[in-house]
């Protein structure tokens, strides 16, 4: 594999295995803004790597939205199919 996960990615992947193999028909997690990231624009390197875990235990990207948390940081929320 090409890149590197992190932390993050790694608990990630470990929910959408047990999903998966569970035989759950959608996976929908939750990606928040990182509490670290003060401002609004640029990438946002932990959802790539995120999205990037999940996929790899063989959900694909179904649709997004993007809202945001209690303090006003955005969030966003993949659903993904079997």
């Amino acid at each position: 594999m090409g890149w590197i996960k992190d932390a993050k990615a790694t608990q990630m992947g470990k929910e959408a295995q047990q999903a998966w193999d569970a035989g759950v028909p959608v996976f929908t997690p939750l990606l928040n803004m990182p509490a670290t990231r003060p401002d609004f624009s640029g990438a946002i390197t932990d959802w790539p790597l995120m999205m990037a875990a999940i996929q790899e235990a063989g959900w694909k990207l179904h649709t997004w939205a993007v809202g945001s948390d209690s303090k006003g940081r955005p969030a966003a929320m993949p659903l993904f199919t079997r």
